[in-house]
């Protein structure tokens, strides 16, 4: 059983949550409930779930507000809402997942699914509140990276690329190391400035500093600094283009 706690304001939201839950997904125990920040924080704490449902527009904050007060996520987050301008996709395919109101019965086997999954593999969602933090990175210059020993802190300037590999990814540094993480690609996106990286490709990411140059093609390619080639997709190129003639 997954021991999960469901956290919204309404509580109509709550009990068609929990039904749901109980026909579709019955391998979700629900141990609580709650239906503010405060609150949430405090069953969180008292009963451990391994998985919450947690609903991002609140009356005294929002979800985020909630995940930023845990210095680490030991438990799968289900984001639940009835707005996208949360750029929910920006979540898809990675270990956290979304259900759009009213839930989907698909969409949340599906949720379930992957959470449950990630907690058979004993991972936790720490990079989110990295990501969090990095929303307004400040004086952030460094990402941290988990490798095979523990972690890795890399100086954003010494990052040229980064490119995927299956689950894992590769950052490809200015002093010629091919350093392999744990992280997906789309983590590693999340937590690198948006101002500084691009990415090109579904499965490469490039540090706009040491780009050499572009090449025309049906998507096109790119000449890193390292003399690296790397292709731009079609569905990339307009956007990517567009931040180049607006400069990098």
């Amino acid at each position: 059983m997954i021991k999960s706690v469901i956290i919204d304001d309404k509580s109509a939201n709550t009990d068609t949550l929990e039904k749901l839950l109980a026909l579709y997904c019955p391998q979700v125990q629900i141990c609580s409930t709650a239906g503010n920040i405060e609150e949430g924080y405090r069953v969180i704490r008292e009963y451990k779930p391994s998985l919450i449902f947690l609903d991002i527009e609140m009356p005294n904050g929002n979800g985020f507000d909630l995940l930023k007060k845990f210095d680490t996520l030991t438990f799968e987050v289900i984001f639940t809402t009835a707005y996208n301008q949360y750029a929910v996709q920006a979540f898809r395919e990675n270990v956290l997942d979304y259900l759009l109101k009213p839930i989907d019965i698909e969409a949340l086997q599906q949720a379930v699914t992957k959470a449950e999954q990630r907690i058979s593999q004993k991972q936790t969602n720490d990079y989110l509140v990295k990501y969090l933090q990095n929303l307004q990175p400040a004086n952030n210059t460094k990402i941290s990276i988990p490798v095979q020993d523990g972690y890795l802190f890399l100086n954003y300037q010494d990052i040229i690329r980064c490119e995927a590999s299956d689950s894992y990814s590769f950052f490809y540094t200015t002093d010629g190391k091919k350093i392999l993480t744990s992280m997906r690609l789309k983590e590693c996106e999340m937590l690198l400035p948006p101002g500084q990286f691009f990415r090109v490709h579904h499965s490469h990411i490039i540090n706009l500093q040491y780009l050499v140059r572009y090449i025309r093609g049906r998507g096109g390619s790119v000449v890193m600094q390292d003399r690296s080639t790397v292709e731009v997709s079609a569905g990339k190129k307009d956007a990517f283009l567009e931040r180049l003639r607006n400069g990098i």
